[in-house]
Parts: C-alpha cells; sequence; structure tokens
C-alpha cells in the first residue's frame, strides 16, 4: 500500500481473501528471516534479452535494469502464494503456466486464450508429465542454436536463493531469480512449506482434476510463482510483431509496450472452462472472483484491485514510451508536493526540489506518481507482493471490510532485505518514441 501526494490509497493488481492481521508486531520478511541482506542479491548483468525492443544496444547498467524488469520478482512468490491458498484454488499461476490436457489453455495458445506471452526457447512436455513432481510445465527446447544458451538467472550457484524451512531439504534451494516458467514474467521457486508431509500428500493428476484436493485451502504445492514487473509489460513488438503469437522470438518482444492482449479475468479465474467446456464456464459465471475479474475486458487491469478501494475501475495497460518527452511535461505542469512518510521515498534528481517538491509526469491513471515518477516506480515491488509479510496486515484485501493504512517506508526499509535490493536496481530505460 502506498499513499500519494493527495492522500490516496493506491495499489496494483493481485487477488486474495482473508489474509490480513494488522497489528503492532514487528515482522520481517523471508530473507532477512534468513539471515541475507540486500547485499547477498547483487544484480544480474547478463545481456540474455538481447534482441527485444528491437535489438537496442544498452549499457550495462541498462541491461542490469531491465533484467530488473524481466526477471527480478524481489520474494512476491510467497505473497502469490498466499492468494492461491486463500482463494481456495480460484486463482492458481502453477495452473496458469501449466499445459495439462484438463485446462482449457495450454503452450499452444497461451497467447490466444489469456493474452500471455509464451517464452521463447521453451516448449510444452511432449509426453504428458515431465516434472519430478508430475506438473505439465514447459521445458527448455533443444536442438536449436538460438536457444543453446542457458536461462543464466537460474543458476543457483551464482544466484543462491533464500535457504528456509524446505528448502535444501525437500526440495533445493535454487536461485534467487527463481527458473524459466515458458511464461515471461513468471518465475518458478521451490516451495520451503513443501516438506517431507506435503510431499507425501502431493498427487499431482489430482491436482489437475479433482476439485475437493486442489480447492484445499492447506494444500501445499511443491512450487510457488513469483511475479516480475514484465508480466504486465512485455508483448508483441508492434513493429516486429511474431508471424506465430504463440512462438515469438525475443526479436518480436518489447519491453515496453504493455500487455495489451491480457484477459485478466482467465488469468485470475484459471478454471474457466473456455471453448473445451462451456458448462463449467456458466457455472463459473455465479462465482464472486469470476465476477468480480470479469468487469476487466481484454487489454484492461482495475489498478487498486487488491487494495480494495471500493472502486471498480478496470482501464487500459499503459506503454513506456516516450520517457524522455513525459519528464519534460512534469518540468512544465507536474509540481506536486510530498506530506508525511511520502518525502522518505527516492525521486530523480533533476525533478525534485527538496524537502518536499516533486515534479511528474502523471502518466499513470490512478494518480499514483503523484509521489514522483521514480516513487510510483518503486511503489510497484510492493503492488505485486515484495515484503507481503507487512503489506498484508494494512488492509483487507479485495474484499475490504476495514479502514486501509499505509506501509511506512522506513519499516520497509528496516524490516525487509528484499526492500533493499530493487531500490538499488530500477529498471532503466533509454526514451523511446
Amino acid at each position: 500500500m502506498w499513499r500519494d501526494g493527495r492522500g490516496s490509497v493506491v495499489a496494483m493488481a493481485a487477488a486474495c481473501l482473508f489474509l490480513t492481521a494488522c497489528g503492532d508486531d514487528v515482522v520481517v520478511d523471508e530473507a532477512k528471516k534468513a539471515g541475507r541482506s540486500a547485499a547477498t542479491f547483487p544484480a544480474a548483468a547478463e545481456d540474455y534479452f538481447k534482441g527485444m525492443d528491437g535489438g537496442v544496444e544498452l549499457s550495462r547498467d541498462e541491461v542490469i535494469g531491465r533484467n530488473n524488469w524481466l526477471v527480478w520478482t524481489a520474494g512476491n512468490d510467497r505473497f502469490w502464494n498466499e492468494i492461491t491458498r486463500s482463494a481456495f484454488g480460484n486463482f492458481d499461476l502453477l495452473k496458469t503456466v501449466s499445459s495439462h490436457p484438463s485446462l482449457a489453455f495450454g503452450r499452444s495458445n497461451r497467447f490466444r486464450e489469456l493474452g500471455l506471452i509464451n517464452e521463447p526457447c521453451y516448449q510444452a512436455p511432449t509426453k504428458g508429465a515431465n516434472d519430478k513432481f508430475g506438473l505439465w510445465l514447459d521445458v527448455r527446447r533443444k536442438g536449436d542454436p538460438a536457444c543453446d544458451a542457458p536461462d543464466p538467472f537460474a543458476d543457483a550457484n551464482k544466484y543462491p536463493g533464500v535457504k528456509i524451512g524446505a528448502r535444501g531439504g525437500a526440495v533445493p534451494v535454487g536461485s534467487y531469480y527463481g527458473e524459466a516458467t515458458g511464461v515471461v514474467g513468471l518465475r518458478l521457486f521451490p516451495n520451503p512449506d513443501f516438506d517431507e508431509k506435503a510431499k507425501a500428500r502431493w498427487d499431482a493428476d489430482r491436482y489437475y482434476t479433482d476439485p475437493s484436493y486442489y480447492n484445499d485451502k492447506d494444500l501445499v504445492r511443491p512450487y510457488r510463482v513469483g511475479m516480475a514487473c514484465g508480466f504486465c509489460h512485455v508483448g508483441p513488438d508492434p513493429v516486429r510483431p511474431p508471424l506465430d503469437p504463440e512462438n515469438p522470438t525475443w526479436d518480436n518482444l518489447s519491453g515496453v509496450v504493455g500487455a495489451q492482449y491480457f484477459w485478466i479475468d482467465r488469468i485470475f479465474g484459471w478454471n474457466y472452462g473456455g471453448e473445451k467446456d462451456r458448462k463449467r464456464w456458466e457455472e463459473n459465471e455465479k462465482n464472486y472472483l469470476i465476477q468480480l475479474v470479469h468487469t476487466s475486458r481484454p487489454g484492461a487491469l482495475d489498478t487498486s484491485l487488491v487494495s480494495t478501494d471500493y472502486i471498480n475501475n478496470p482501464r487500459t495497460m499503459n506503454a513506456v514510451y516516450a520517457l524522455g518527452a513525459r519528464l519534460g511535461v512534469a518540468k512544465q505542469r507536474g509540481r506536486e508536493t510530498l506530506a508525511g512518510g511520502e518525502v522518505n521515498n527516492k525521486q530523480l534528481p533533476d525533478y525534485f526540489d527538496p524537502p518536499n517538491t516533486v515534479f511528474t509526469p502523471r502518466v499513470l491513471k490512478d494518480g499514483a506518481d503523484s509521489v514522483g515518477a521514480l516513487g510510483a516506480l518503486n511503489r510497484v515491488f510492493i503492488n505485486i507482493g515484495l515484503f507481503s509479510e507487512e503489506w498484508l496486515r494494512h488492509f483487507n484485501p479485495l474484499f475490504g471490510g476495514k479502514p486501509n493504512t499505509a506501509i511506512e517506508i522506513d519499516v520497509g526499509r528496516k524490516n525487509s532485505s528484499y526492500w533493499g535490493r530493487p531500490r538499488r536496481r530500477r529498471p532503466i530505460s533509454r526514451p523511446i518514441s
């Protein structure tokens, strides 16, 4: 949660139920609990996405920024796992990245059915379940010279993940960038709650086919799925679109055009049935969660869906174009006065007049960037789950029914090791006209 210059509460997309328990107890994130500091999460500089956005040449810092945008999830796999558990299986990103025959979508039609971008160099499992836990997850394509180099971010030796709970026991620790899921912007992490007891209870076939099993809020899945900023921002490059939108290359994708084809109700309500099962769709239309997200038409999103501002206002996705020109307009007529804890936020030096005046382009429809362009950018990491241990204590997600309170920036800096990392490695982008 974040308060902007007008005092309104702003937050971004997600879906959740009954997670809040506000109080005065101090909480820390998983990384800090495991003894990790922000300094133990160095940023990746591999130029793995070089073909994107027309193959524009980037400096090392710009490459780091792009990697941060596309693969850094800041520990929010915990947040999305909590949403899955508390939504009783209605929302489940682990199903979103699957290709099981019972689903209305899979690798072959993920763009058409969900509006999601298939990650280049991956393919659906060819003989059913390929994963050691029986899941139908995408696999790295072999025999393609363009895909010979592995995903560098999944290197657990170079980027060691947070060892906590069952990580390092029943499941590996993995990388703090996770592994590719086959969907751009979603990363796969071993679930620290998947202990020997959970492993003994796990049944992959029932996970896909048995509602009494997968709707159980106490079901522990072997993986958690984290979300990077790029999940909502990568789309087909309008100048170099893919011939087959289900099989793009990095050259066909843009990191700034925005996810203009999202079907939010299908992503947040995986069990919609689709063309394969009209009866299931008709049944799910009676589901409150489906009804709520179904108000977002393709390419639209209510940016305060989780924060529950009691206003249902799905709007179009923003493209991150012409940053230089937008900031130029900010100097002319984008003056905002910060107050309270807002003054603790970091700002772009050229667009900040200490102690409390900021100049903002006012691009975001909900007014979120009235805290300044950099403040709004930092806010996104929280909105998609950064430091959910604290965040979820400040409001009742989705359903509301209680006053919202603001997260203090100083609390995040003090109690979250993941918090410090994105602040040091914000996306860096050249102005694009």
